[in-house]
């Protein structure tokens, strides 16, 4: 029965985020969080294996700030335990400096033989964490899963690819990061919800782990609102004369050629 870690990570609703155009800047201010949603499909995975398979899951998390919430609808949906990573030199982490705490607090946890992550998340989905985490590791990861099938100590994934779909086998332990298309993440009923108090839930700083400072190398200097600005130009004339003068300003603009 295989014990299964899966990571999900806290991020700003991005329906809650305004944007000042007077000021041409990004008002994050007062916006609240929720678990990316793409790492509810890593969730949501996990729970399909361990119905079929057996097992447990953890559900692991790193932030600078209160991660309790999303631990909590973690637990809900139906993760037997979570630990969370909360500190506040991890607040300017980038995905490498994530990706080495993340490998801290897994090898910390110790035992495991899957580890499920979203291919990106929703506020920069760089798309680095995963892989990173299992060269950390030592692991081989497989990428953009979009269905996984555990037989024994074995594994086989399909990945979406651009020229099409590869099937892959892989023995246990390794990292897969899985695409939003692999399943559709349920919602918890009102039990689930009330029985996650009752899950355990353990929190580390980053001494607990070892970590004395970020391993981050990106640093971020601002965030500002692209501009965007239109021609205004109006066409005249019978829809015939109209069409073709539209037409002959795309093709001249290079919209299409």
């Amino acid at each position: 029965m295989p014990e299964i870690i899966v990571c999900f990570k806290q991020v700003l609703d991005e329906s809650e985020i305004k944007i000042d155009r007077a000021a041409n800047r990004i008002v994050l201010e007062g916006a609240k969080t929720k678990i990316s949603d793409d790492d509810k499909n890593a969730i949501e995975e996990a729970i399909r294996v361990r119905e079929k398979n057996g097992g447990s899951i953890t559900a692991l998390s790193l932030g600078s700030t209160d991660l309790k919430k999303g631990a909590k609808e973690a637990l809900a949906m139906g993760c037997d335990r979570a630990r969370l990573v909360t500190d506040p030199i991890f607040k300017e982490s980038d995905a490498i400096g994530t990706a080495y705490a993340l490998t801290q607090a897994v090898r910390k946890i110790g035992k495991y033989d899957l580890v499920l992550t979203a291919t990106g998340t929703t506020d920069s989905f760089a798309g680095v964490v995963g892989p990173s985490l299992a060269e950390f590791l030592g692991l081989p990861v497989i990428s953009y899963a979009t269905k996984i099938s555990l037989s024994g100590n074995k594994i086989t994934v399909e990945r979406s690819l651009e020229e099409g779909i590869e099937t892959l086998e892989c023995e246990l332990p390794l990292v897969i990061c899985v695409s939003r298309e692999i399943n559709q993440p349920r919602f918890p009923t009102l039990l689930q919800i009330m029985g996650a108090g009752k899950k355990e839930m353990v929190e580390w700083k980053a001494q607990d782990l070892g970590i004395e400072r970020s391993e981050s190398k990106v640093e971020v200097k601002a965030l500002s609102v692209p501009q965007s600005s239109r021609k205004k130009v109006i066409f005249e004339g019978k829809p015939e004369e109209t069409a073709k003068k539209i037409a002959e300003a795309i093709m001249r603009e290079g919209v299409v050629k």
